[in-house]
């Protein structure tokens, strides 16, 4: 595949070893001294690969994100010093890797690779894209919880398996932008994330969002967090709707991991939802943080969007079901079970356990738990055969 390489400094700093390893790999390196010429360059190039060297007559950074805006489709290295705020600069400002200007020939060859195996994939997504019609039937849910360590994301990688077990095509927003973890309950090691989406396909027809995704082997698509805590800050609340409005174009269900803290980013996947999981247990503080958050969605007109989960249920023994409901003025809509001998595995090894063991209690719960999310309200005799199963979802 054919890439254009450039190299712009405005201090006429040779490029030295970058050069010589892209030649060795078969490639030209194309050195720019003005800035006149390296737009005309890259606007005419859709698979270029531009090394920008720290420079004197302009910031580097400014450059940086100017071309990143003006040209979406330029892999941009950035070489700058090797520090934190180096690199959160470099990837604020749009940079798509950062290369020491102390660098070592391997860490070169590492950045050049990578920039290779990037415009390879990119061309084959493109190659294979095709416009999809919006699914008037997608469903988007959201699964939260007043604590972290709840169960939201076991909740959330298992529903999602089911799903697509059920044939349904499922996508899976990781919209805890700092700490998520969705990609690894699944063992994935995702090279897109939604911080590239936003640095590159926001906006863009051309850029579907799927390209930004990664599949499990079970048909499930994940749409990671950032891979480092400090990118969280470039994503706004309107990047998280265009991905949830995207999606649902390509998805008939749309699962979103939410963070433990209310936020702006929160509260807009939650209005984007049809239904709002909460998952809580039958201690008292949790219950309390619960019967907050139930207020909260009263008073943002989402309550009837919100459907309990008694999660763990069995592992602490406080109080009833029964009582659970009077304290929080609202009816459990599912139990699960708790059993840390299957679920515990499961996450260490990266797989859903309704893959794996499939006739645990556990499992079945989930089974359950996904059947009556999607059946109609008017089905009554369905609702009733179901709730008569030991792990019953109370009305």
């Amino acid at each position: 595949m054919e890439i254009n390489w450039y190299y712009y400094s405005d201090t006429n700093t040779p490029p030295g070893e970058i050069e010589e390893i892209l030649t060795r790999k078969n490639y030209s390196l194309k050195s720019v001294l003005r800035l006149e010429d390296l737009h005309q360059h890259i606007i005419q190039n859709d698979k270029a690969v531009l090394f920008i060297k720290a420079i004197t007559i302009y910031n580097v950074y400014d450059l940086c994100q100017e071309i990143s805006v003006m040209y979406p489709h330029v892999y941009i290295v950035l070489i700058a010093p090797d520090n934190m705020e180096n690199i959160k600069k470099a990837m604020h400002v749009g940079a798509s890797d950062l290369l020491r200007t102390t660098y070592e020939f391997e860490d070169l060859l590492k950045v050049v690779v990578q920039a290779e195996k990037y415009m390879i994939h990119r061309a084959k997504k493109e190659n294979t894209y095709s416009m999809n019609l919006g699914k008037k039937d997608c469903r988007v849910i959201s699964i939260c919880s007043t604590k972290g360590g709840a169960g939201r994301t076991t909740m959330t990688v298992n529903l999602a398996a089911t799903f697509a077990k059920q044939g349904k095509k499922v996508a899976v927003i990781d919209s805890d932008l700092q700490f998520g973890d969705i990609a690894m309950y699944f063992d994935l090691k995702p090279k897109r994330t939604i911080y590239e989406w936003v640095k590159e396909g926001y906006g863009y027809d051309h850029y579907s969002i799927d390209q930004y995704m990664v599949k499990h082997d079970c048909g499930v698509y994940v749409l990671a967090a950032p891979p480092r805590p400090e990118f969280f800050e470039i994503i706004k609340e309107e990047h998280i709707k265009a991905a949830i409005e995207e999606s649902k174009k390509l998805f008939d269900v749309i699962l979103i991991d939410t963070s433990a803290y209310l936020s702006e980013v929160h509260l807009s996947c939650l209005k984007k939802s049809d239904e709002i999981l909460l998952l809580s247990s039958n201690d008292l503080p949790t219950l309390r943080n619960s019967k907050l958050y139930i207020d909260t969605m009263e008073s943002l007109n989402l309550k009837g969007q919100t459907k309990l989960i008694l999660n763990r249920e069995g592992k602490i023994k406080t109080l009833e079901p029964k009582k659970v409901e009077e304290v929080l003025s609202v009816s459990i809509f599912a139990s699960i079970p708790g059993q840390e001998n299957i679920v515990n595995p499961s996450v260490n090894q990266g797989t859903p356990f309704v893959l794996t063991n499939v006739k645990t209690p556990v499992a079945k719960a989930i089974f359950t738990l996904a059947d009556r999310l999607f059946i109609d309200d008017g089905d009554g005799e369905k609702v009733k055969k179901k709730s008569k199963r030991k792990f019953s979802l109370r009305k």
